[in-house]
């Protein structure tokens, strides 16, 4: 695959500006150039990964004296090209959700434990109310990788079944944890007595669940858990545990699928 034409293709679909897909396709050239210049076996989707991407933004600010936003709009380039490998199933997470904007404080692997930790207790919490199947697979769907908007815009028997590990999200598939699967199955024995054509329900535009919904859910959940875990460190968690090889022993046993 020529990723830059590809992924400029793909930035004009979006409708961006046409400086922005030559100022992104240059971003994405020089970290190809970096890359190159490591001298590292693999091509650019292998050393697409958090510790190349955080070697490259020290690269920026220390040896090449960039300015920080300079640095940050590199990064957000890299951050939309992610976006697209995710579309086309190649990444399991964006590893640019693991690498800290410059000025900011950096993410270390310790805070990443115990943000992981945190979503465990999370995830336990609402596994423990059977009667809640709706938000144990909003929490669920979340950790696989969904975005809050990619959650309110599932339909109702489009891109999931019982037999399938994996659910279809606009353009992109999305693999599924056991948990994940367990839960939609679980959810799909109420969900045929609720109306709308959203895959869940609520008060929003064709009954579908409003973004802030999903936001009050997960903040309720915290709550009981004792936790400070929101939306974005769910979505995170899955794949930061991948990365930095966290213990499956450290998962609490109600959700260690």
């Amino acid at each position: 695959m020529n990723y830059r034409v590809c992924f400029a293709a793909y930035l004009r679909l979006q409708g961006r500006k046409e400086s922005t897909v030559k100022s992104y396709g240059r971003a994405l050239a020089e970290f190809a150039t970096y890359c190159g210049s490591q001298k590292k076996n693999g091509g650019l989707l292998k050393q697409f990964n958090p510790h190349k991407l955080q070697s490259y933004k020290d690269n920026l600010l220390y040896d090449r004296d960039l300015r920080p936003s300079t640095v940050n709009r590199r990064l957000s380039a890299l951050s939309a090209f992610a976006r697209f490998l995710l579309s086309k199933g190649l990444l399991k997470g964006n590893p640019l959700e693991l690498v800290s904007r410059a000025g900011r404080e950096e993410i270390n692997k310790e805070q990443m434990q115990k943000a992981w930790d945190g979503v465990q207790r999370l995830r336990a919490e609402v596994h423990q109310d059977v009667i809640n199947i709706r938000d144990r697979a909003v929490v669920e769907l979340l950790y696989a990788g969904l975005s809050v908007r990619e959650l309110c815009s599932l339909r109702y028997e489009v891109g999931w079944n019982a037999d399938s590990d994996s659910i279809a999200v606009g353009e992109r598939r999305v693999s599924l944890h056991a948990r994940a699967c367990l839960a939609l199955e679980h959810y799909g024995i109420l969900r045929p007595i609720l109306r709308g054509d959203y895959l869940f329900v609520g008060s929003g535009p064709g009954w579908s669940m409003k973004p802030g919904h999903i936001y009050a859910v997960i903040r309720r959940l915290a709550r009981m858990a004792g936790v400070k875990s929101g939306v974005g460190d769910l979505r995170r968690a899955r794949y930061a545990g991948e990365v930095h090889g966290f213990e499956p022993a450290r998962i609490l046993a109600a959700v260690a699928a």
